[in-house]
């Protein structure tokens, strides 16, 4: 199913729940003050929100502890959003570990599919098999399971069951203790998603959810991850339930896609820090976005559907562009190497929600083949001449 169809099929259900005169779910409302609420069972540190006013400092506090347990080289990778297309975000790192050219990264971040790869590309190539498994087994074909009439009572035009059961597959108690031994070492694994009352970007802290330890840390770790991946009306929102000043509410938490196609606010937030030292930052800051960032000429047809799908692809990429000039300021001013990827067009990939066996791994080994063969990366001048790569 291509995009198109998934956008027309959301607009018929759409019309048809207004039509019906369906009664919208109940909920318990969000907390007062979203940057108190607090998870039961899990300190605070195991998540930052954007809207936090100590948000500069404490990131910026985090990446330079992060910074002091590097090798040679302090390195930063950053995964974005792609849906299906994240196949190409994980092959890259598999090829880039076959042809020997992958770090050891101290920080990890991730935001929808990359979200999903993050905690592989976090502990290393060991986890390449299990990462491979997850983008390209046959089983993924099956993560778009409409919900029918279902649809109608309830957000989200595909179950999140199959997307739910996957990702509880391979976040394993074994993953999740390798992550919090890896936060130990003092390095970052940050997952995005939106909480969609607040309108923010909300940090998880996956190696301090993984440190708690036990299944209540590994179901908070798998939720988080399905919740960076629930795209709004095709996957239904993730509920956490907080507590402020011993009242308790509820948080919808969506697409981190939907704040940001990367992780930008430690980059925002180490920008603004008051007191940097240029010196801790020395190494390299690595973006893979799983898609294009090349404009497609092409006749849009006067129909509703193709002009919204349309609008929102042109702003996807404008977004990416804008997330793009802020990683290469805090590259500048950190003395980081910046360093950058994306699907080229002769990839000729298919749309973000195809998940079919044939298009994940076709893209998957096209992006590992392409990073054994040649060098993946584009510095700030080559991004600019290869927008049409």
């Amino acid at each position: 199913m291509n995009d198109a169809s998934i956008l027309k099929t959301m607009m018929l259900v759409t019309t048809f729940a207004l039509l019906s005169g369906c009664v919208t779910p109940l909920r318990t409302g969000p907390p007062p003050s979203p940057a108190a609420a607090r998870l039961d069972h899990f300190p605070p540190a195991v998540r930052l929100n954007a809207a936090h006013p100590d948000i500069s400092n404490m990131v910026a506090e985090l990446l330079e502890r992060a910074s002091a347990s590097a090798d040679n080289s302090f390195d930063i990778l950053s995964l974005s959003g792609g849906g299906a297309r994240g196949a190409f975000g994980a092959g890259s790192l598999v090829g880039l570990t076959r042809a020997g050219k992958r770090p050891q990264y101290e920080v990890v971040t991730g935001v929808s599919a990359g979200a999903l790869i993050a905690p592989f590309a976090f502990l290393g190539p060991a986890w390449d098999p299990s990462m491979t498994t997850a983008f390209t087994a046959t089983q993924s074909s099956t993560l778009m399971s409409p919900r029918g009439l279902g649809a109608l009572f309830s957000p989200g035009i595909f179950s999140a069951r199959p997307l739910r059961e996957r990702i509880d597959q391979f976040v394993t108690m074994e993953l999740v203790d390798a992550i919090a031994h890896e936060s130990r070492q003092g390095h970052l694994l940050f997952v995005q998603t939106t909480d969609l009352d607040a309108q923010a970007a909300v940090l998880w802290n996956m190696g301090e959810i993984a440190k708690v330890g036990g299944d209540a840390a590994r179901a908070l770790f798998r939720d988080a991850l399905l919740a960076s991946a629930s795209v709004p009306g095709v996957f239904p929102p993730v509920m956490f339930n907080v507590e402020v000043d011993g009242r308790r509410f509820q948080e919808m938490h969506v697409d981190g896609g939907v704040a940001s196609p990367f992780v930008l606010t430690p980059l925002i937030a180490a920008l603004l820090y008051e007191e940097p030292d240029p010196q801790i930052f020395l190494g390299n800051l690595f973006l893979i976005l799983n898609g294009s960032l090349a404009a497609e000429l092409e006749t849009t047809p006067r129909n509703t559907v193709p002009i919204v799908s349309r609008s929102f692809e042109t702003s996807q990429m404008y977004q990416v562009r804008a997330s793009l000039a802020i990683a290469m300021e805090f590259a500048r001013q950190r003395h980081l190497k910046f360093q950058f990827t994306f699907i080229p067009s002769e990839f000729n990939a298919s749309g973000s929600l195809d998940m079919t066996q044939e298009e994940l791994t076709s893209l998957f080994n096209h992006a590992a083949q392409n990073a054994v063969t040649g060098d993946i990366w584009l510095g700030v001048d080559q991004i600019i001449d290869n927008k049409e790569r």
